[in-house]
């Protein structure tokens, strides 16, 4: 063992979902692991991380003030300025990692490479938010947007796939749940014949701690793009089919026990 470990970690919520693995695989080569991060992806780690000291990225005026002399620093920052700011204060040594790799391996393992350091076994099948899958095949969840529309597929594709799923059983629902940055895509699927479904819902701007705890007791698979809430859905051990237009699935895919992905094209077609 080392000193101690501490990250920097700003970023959208899938960027820290992807980092968990890494977080893990830090306590191997550090005596104390501390994370920066927003204060509001927290409410996602459960008693099982309160080995993980956690820091609110956002809140802190001079992030490196409380670093002890023997701290290995690692972020996500590309601007080499923090580096110097961190060995002032008494960092032992300093990493930046690249946060948008664009080929090549999975992300953690590009990460772990660049430090030198080994993943353990099975960290790609792992649910690092716990297996809270409940075994049913009742309810489809739906998230058709993302950070990005250029990775969103077309909303015909989810129109359908939904359709697909409740002409399959009566006993089928739907959920579809809608960010804060999906206004257009909401408009569209009003104005579809989808949502004049009784079994058809729709869930708008849920706070992360809410959309966590319906998929947990709702979700029984999950179909969306490379986005926040798929990363959290397979991370939850829920069955998740991810669909992949404009980022690497070789780099982005998620991590979890029950991941399925594909590249989209024109031509894909689904089977639920």
């Amino acid at each position: 063992m080392t000193g101690p470990i501490v990250f920097y970690r700003g970023g959208a919520l899938g960027d820290f979902l992807l980092t968990l693995p890494l977080l893990e695989a830090a306590r191997a080569y550090g005596s104390h692991i501390k994370l920066y991060a927003r204060a509001n992806y927290f409410c996602l780690l459960d008693q099982n991380w309160d080995w993980l000291e956690k820091g609110d990225i956002d809140e802190n005026a001079d992030l490196f003030t409380n670093l002890s002399k023997s701290s290995k620093v690692i972020s996500f920052w590309q601007d080499l300025g923090w580096q110097k700011q961190a060995k002032a204060a008494g960092a032992s040594s300093t990493f930046a990692l690249n946060p948008r790799p664009e080929t090549g391996a999975r992300f953690i393992q590009q990460t772990i490479n660049s430090l030198g350091w080994n993943l353990p076994s099975g960290w790609n099948h792992k649910s690092y938010l716990g297996n809270h899958w409940r075994g049913g095949d009742q309810t489809l969840w739906v998230h058709p947007g993302s950070g990005g529309e250029f990775k969103n597929l077309p909303p015909s594709y989810y129109h359908e796939t939904a359709n697909q799923w409740l002409e399959s059983r009566e006993d089928r629902k739907v959920i579809f749940s809608f960010g804060e940055a999906d206004h257009k895509l909401l408009n569209n699927f009003k104005e579809s014949e989808l949502f004049q479904s009784p079994r058809i819902e729709v869930l708008n701007s849920l706070n992360l701690q809410e959309l966590r705890d319906k998929m947990v007791l709702r979700a029984d698979k999950f179909l969306g793009n490379d986005s926040g809430p798929g990363h959290l859905a397979a991370n939850l051990g829920i069955p998740v089919e991810i669909g992949f237009r404009g980022t690497n699935q070789s780099v982005w895919k998620p991590t979890g026990s029950r991941v399925k992905t594909y590249d989209w094209d024109s031509d894909s077609k689904r089977i639920l």
